[in-house]
């Protein structure tokens, strides 16, 4: 080719740009794709530029000159290239398509991959272009409905993650939580109704990600029919707050499942019911009941806790003593795990992160796309999800039992 070349034009060149390194670099990216393209055609006529066809070979077609010159976008910026045409390509032969750069491809393949990553990551939408016009060049494909596209891969992943078995994941334990975030119309916050689950290896997953109303009984219902259907097993332990759309529904699908309340919550609502000046040394109280060893003895704290409060904080006696069964379902189960069955931590620590991410946008559209982008923000931090401690534990708990109550499964051998 005769676009290869000697020094002093590559000297000019780089000193002509404000960088002449990013400036080299590109040059040379286009000298080399523009071979490659040619050689392309030189392969597919099966020979080369300028060289006659051979009388007794197969005649494939002829070079036509090349399309309008375009750009494409690659990881060290924007260069400018003419794809080579083929005419005259006989009847019943494959015509000539590059493997390289397809029909209307503006960037490589590599950097489509970083989009994502980088709005996973937390730069927004209408960030892009200006963060990234810099290194790109002015002619880069960012536009933002280049960007928004993305949305509808997100979606189809989603789509497909929703219809995936379960079956071969048997679950020891899940957390349930409602996540409410700003998405949708102004001033409304959208639920997101949350299953986290850990299998018999200790290993935790996302199970369920759905739009939710208010945490009612139908959408927790709607939820959990959907992971029934999957192929999900029904767990020895479900660890959720005090919201009873969740227990309504777990009743009717998880009728063996054992129920554990989170103690995070309880005690936020305990404390929101004393004065200020009690609080602290009440949260010092409720958290020794929760760090117990046994059953009998974090009973013994609580009645000791709600007689001393008799009389002048009686609306946070009543509160501590309110379902105070499914408070303690965690001692069924070895003291290995108490750690991780008292609160719904697996699940607030997940969308801890997700909250840095989506407050940075402000608001989203919509709680459906909301849906999507959390989806792909969690299924990340899901390869680094900590195991359950002492995983070899979990062979210890048993199947419940079908004879007993819905309130009593999930037993220790």
């Amino acid at each position: 080719m005769n676009e290869f070349y000697n020094e002093q034009t590559l000297t000019a060149i780089a000193a002509s740009e404000a960088d002449p390194l990013e400036a080299l670099v590109r040059r040379g990216a286009k000298v080399m794709l523009q071979a490659a393209l040619e050689h392309e055609v030189s392969e597919y006529l099966d020979r080369s530029r300028h060289q006659r066809s051979d009388t007794q070979a197969e005649f494939r077609g002829y070079r036509n000159g090349h399309a309008k010159e375009r750009k494409i976008t690659i990881g060290s910026g924007t260069i400018k290239i003419k794809t080579p045409r083929v005419s005259d390509v006989p009847e019943g032969q494959e015509p000539f398509e590059s493997q390289i750069v397809k029909p209307y491809q503006r960037r490589s393949k590599s950097l489509a991959m970083v989009f994502p990553k980088l709005f996973i990551e937390g730069l927004a939408t209408r960030d892009f272009e200006p963060a990234l016009r810099c290194l790109m060049g002015e002619g880069a494909a960012l536009s933002p409905s280049t960007i928004s596209r993305l949305n509808a891969k997100f979606k189809a992943e989603y789509e497909e993650w929703t219809q995936s078995s379960l079956a071969s994941l048997p679950m020891a334990y899940v957390w349930v939580d409602g996540i409410y975030i700003k998405a949708g119309i102004a001033d409304e916050r959208a639920c997101l109704l949350v299953v986290m689950g850990a299998d018999v290896t200790g290993k935790k997953h996302l199970l369920a990600l759905e739009e939710g109303y208010r945490e009612s009984i139908e959408s927790w219902l709607a939820v959990l029919r959907r992971l029934k259907a999957r192929g999900i097993n029904e767990p020895a332990l479900a660890i959720g707050d005090g919201g009873l759309g969740f227990w309504a529904a777990a009743g009717e699908v998880w009728r063996q499942t054992k129920q554990q309340r989170c103690w995070v919550h309880k005690m936020r609502n305990v404390l929101d019911k004393l004065p200020h000046k009690e609080r602290g040394e009440a949260a010092k109280s409720l958290r020794a009941i929760y760090l117990s060893r046994t059953r009998e003895e974090a009973k013994s704290k609580v009645l000791a806790l709600t007689k001393s409060w008799r009389g002048l904080y009686d609306r946070a006696a009543e509160c501590l003593m309110d379902d105070l069964d499914r408070m303690f379902s965690y001692f069924d189960f070895p003291a290995e795990h108490h750690k991780h069955l008292r609160t719904t931590n697996a699940v607030e620590s997940v969308f801890a992160s997700v909250r840095l991410r989506t407050n940075a946008m402000k608001r989203l559209r919509s709680s459906r796309s909301a849906v999507y982008l959390i989806f792909q923000i969690v299924k990340r931090q899901e390869k680094s999800l900590q195991r359950l401690s002492h995983a070899e534990k979990l062979r210890y708990i048993t199947k419940p039992s079908p004879s007993k109550q819905s309130n009593c499964h999930g037993s220790v051998t």
